[in-house]
Parts: C-alpha cells; structure tokens; sequence
C-alpha cells in the first residue's frame, strides 16, 4: 500500500467528530501534506482545517460511530496537551459547581500555549510539572477547586456531595478520579492560599469515596 493511501484510509477510518494532527496520519510528510490539502480543498470532504497541522473529521451523515465530546472544548483539549484541562468558570461549570454558562472556555496548559483556533478558547499557562501524569479529568477537578468562588457556586459543602455522590465525576464524563494523585499533585501548585489547600484535601476525600458511586 503506498503512503498516500495508507494515510487515506487512516482517515477515512476516523470516527466523525474527531481531531486530529498532521503529524498522526500515517505515512511521509510528503504525501500526507498534499492528501489533506486536497481533502480540506473540497467543500463536500467531512476534513476541515482548524489551523496549522490541526484538522477535524466533521460528522457525516453516514456516520454512525461519533467521538465522545465532539466538539470545540474537546478539540481544545487535543491541543492542551498532556497535563491540560479544564479551567477557570470552564471547570467549575464540568463539575456543575456553578449553574452559571461560561461565554468562553478556558482550559489549563502545560508549558507553551498553544494558538487557539476559535476566539471563544483561550489556553492558560501552568507550571506545575507535576500535572503531567494527571488525567484532563483530574486537572479539571484540581482548577474547579482552584477557581471556587470565581462565579457564584453552589455551596463548598454541596460540593463536595456532588463528588461524594459520584454525580460530580459523572456529570463530567471523567471516569475514575484518582484521589490520592490529585492530592499529591495540588501540592506543587505554587501562590495558592490556604483555603486552596484545605479545599483540595477535602474534595479530594469526598472524591475518592465517590469513585465507587461514579463507576
């Protein structure tokens, strides 16, 4: 099978919905590089070109398989990278800890920031190394504890049944939340207050009683 095709049919095996990069598509650069100029240059073509390198595989009405998220938040969560997640009111409104719907999603990097190609994505910028071997569920968490109070919330203590419950977990799609690594991580996060810490410790008890409930 020649580059081209090998790239081809990589493609036209991706679910509906799906984003992805150049540099995933099996095969040379030098063939998949054009493949997807042509592709992206036909109107009727589910690949659209969100910027550089960076396509989606709209859904087609033969689609049956769609991709979970499909969407801008879960393409910008393609870009956020390992150690990425929700952020700010973005987070909060996962978790349903506030009702209020954020105008734009904000999501949590590590390192560089990428370019956003949507005007209501913005990416912010962590240092905590520590985050990469959380799950984007587990970020989400972490910044949700991070951003309470940002909007108006629900109660701290409504918050904590919501994962205690595993409502919270399962009104994200998170699957499981690993407690303990959440904890262990939060405290490299540098500048936080106090209450930042005692909120992370608590919500993460109530997480980890309410993995069973979410499973």
């Amino acid at each position: 099978m020649s580059s081209t095709a090998a790239a081809r049919e990589w493609i036209d095996a991706l679910p509906g919905g799906e984003f992805f990069f150049a540099s995933e598509v099996p095969g040379h650069p030098a063939a998949v590089r054009p493949l997807l100029s042509r592709l992206t240059a036909d109107e009727d073509h589910p690949v659209q070109r969100q910027r550089h390198g960076f396509y989606v595989k709209q859904w087609d009405s033969a689609d049956e398989s769609r991709a979970p998220l499909a969407s801008e938040p879960y393409g910008a969560l393609k870009l956020a990278g390992g150690g990425g997640g929700g952020a700010l009111a973005f987070a909060l409104h996962r978790t349903g800890w506030t009702l209020q719907i954020p105008c734009r999603y904000d999501f949590a990097v590590l390192g560089r920031t990428p370019e956003s190609p949507w005007p209501f994505v913005r990416f912010r910028r962590r240092s905590n190394g520590e985050r990469a071997s959380l799950t984007w569920a587990e970020v989400t968490l972490m910044e949700a504890v991070r951003a309470y109070g940002l909007l108006e919330c629900v109660p701290w203590d409504r918050a904590l049944d919501s994962l205690a419950d595993g409502s919270c977990i399962r009104r994200m799609a998170l699957g499981a939340v690993r407690a303990d690594e959440v904890l262990r991580v939060s405290e490299f996060e540098q500048c936080q207050p106090a209450a930042f810490h005692r909120r992370m410790s608590e919500a993460a008890e109530a997480a980890g009683g309410g993995l069973s409930a979410a499973s």
